[in-house]
């Protein structure tokens, strides 16, 4: 088991936001002066990419940044895919709460990043849901 590389995370976390934002943006413009069919096209893309990225974390362990850069989430016991519950919920969507809470989800979010810096390179989300990034 070999784990992924800061640079390699950091570069797939950059792929994922950037699709995102980008979508959000075009969803943005396409409604500048109002609702159109433009903007509920790539509002709905937005849905179908956070919806994809979701079933690719639990069936794969994998997003689109990640499929890219050749890693993947595994569970640190087993090295098995998480699924659903570890890669969806603990590491996605209860890191997404706790981020938002304010005052404390700013801190956490910057402790969760320097985490990458110990020796086995796991975040706090990482630690909450026990996994790792390895090179798939």
């Amino acid at each position: 088991m070999e784990l992924a590389t800061r640079g390699q995370r950091l570069i797939a976390q950059i792929i994922d936001v950037g699709a995102l934002l980008t979508l959000g943006l075009l969803a943005w413009l396409g409604t500048a002066n109002g609702p159109s069919a433009l903007g509920l096209v790539f509002s709905a893309l937005i849905i179908v990419f956070l919806l994809t990225q979701f079933v690719m974390l639990w069936k794969k362990g994998q997003t689109l940044g990640k499929i890219v850069m050749g890693i993947r989430i595994v569970r640190v016991d087993t090295q098995a895919n998480g699924g659903f519950v570890t890669n969806v919920l603990l590491r996605t969507f209860l890191n997404s709460v706790i981020t938002s809470i304010p005052i404390l989800g700013p801190l956490y979010g910057l402790a969760d990043a320097l985490f990458i810096f110990k020796e086995d390179r796991r975040c706090l989300h990482d630690r909450l849901a026990k996994t790792c990034v390895i090179v798939a």
